[in-house]
């Protein structure tokens, strides 16, 4: 049962990770110039790789590779050209996340 407790521990700071730069990420746009898809699927749902260019106020737009786990549903609005939201991690501006 410890080790099945400590795995449980991890996911939940896991998600508290993923929660506070959620809320304290710089708010951002990014136009995405490539989607990759990885060939790791997760749960039937696709990694991807993006090519996006960000775009922090009052900063020179700069490109980052992302990769990450998306529903197919998510995946629809994901064209190059595309221009969508993104939180920036104040402490990391290469390191990011959708919406």
């Amino acid at each position: 049962m410890g080790f099945l407790k400590d795995i449980r521990n991890l996911e939940e700071q896991a998600e508290a990770s993923r929660s506070r730069r959620s809320v304290h990420g710089r708010p951002a746009a990014a136009t995405i110039h490539a989607v990759r898809d990885t060939g790791g699927p997760v749960d039937d749902d696709p990694t991807v790789e993006l090519e996006l260019s960000v775009v922090l106020e009052g900063e020179a737009p700069y490109v980052v590779t992302h990769r990450e786990t998306l529903s197919r549903v998510a995946m629809a609005g994901l064209r190059p050209g595309a221009t969508i939201p993104v939180r920036v991690d104040p402490d990391d501006r290469m390191s990011l996340m959708l919406g």
